[in-house]
């Protein structure tokens, strides 16, 4: 009596990538394969892609050895280093998809923050930003003292949902032409080594 071989499923990669986009960005082609599971655990062993944004790169097992692919994520999920992350290949993909990261009750360190952009300023430039109908709202330029942040609208509301605190060495308010108001629905308090009221 015969017996059906069984094949191990796994992701086949195409060792020379036909499309453009693939071979610009280094991503590797997964080829279209009825052997490819729908589900996986893959560990992930680079969070930031050199180019694009919202892939990882995930060590999968094979029989020959474990191979690396960049993977796109779905949007909610950011897997970083050293996590594990379930892979799912939807019907009709090509490619697996990163869809939840499988950590267990692994607390998680906190992550120092890191700069995703970073604008280099020369002395002549600035940084503005502009609403919808054109009309610019803020500016950030380098000053001789340092950074200068200009507000641009006319009237400006800074609002928080929460408390909002301002700190620095020092803080100075200036009405340039008008009055200054203070309001609260509870106490004002006046703290300071002296107090100068005239």
């Amino acid at each position: 009596m015969r017996h059906a071989a069984k094949s191990q499923a796994h992701f086949p990669i195409a060792s020379e990538p036909e499309d453009e986009t693939v071979k610009e960005h280094g991503l590797e082609a997964f080829e279209a394969s009825p052997l490819n599971p729908a589900s996986e655990i893959a560990t992930c062993v680079a969070d930031q892609h050199p180019t694009l944004i919202g892939r990882v790169r995930c060590s999968l097992s094979r029989e020959r050895g474990a191979i690396e692919v960049w993977v796109p994520c779905v949007q909610s999920v950011r897997p970083r280093a050293g996590d594990r992350v379930l892979l799912v290949r939807p019907g009709g993909s090509a490619e697996p998809l990163a869809v939840g990261i499988v950590d267990g009750f692994r607390r998680r360190a906190e992550l120092e923050p890191r700069a995703s952009h970073a604008r280099r300023l020369r002395v002549d430039e600035v940084v503005r930003i502009e609403g919808d109908d054109g009309q610019p709202l803020l500016e950030v330029r380098a000053g001789e003292g340092g950074a200068v942040v200009r507000l641009l609208s006319k009237d400006i509301a800074m609002e928080a949902a929460g408390a909002l605190r301002i700190e620095a060495e020092s803080v100075a308010i200036v009405a340039r032409q008008g009055g200054v108001e203070l309001r609260a629905s509870d106490d004002v308090k006046l703290a300071g080594e002296h107090i100068h009221l005239n």
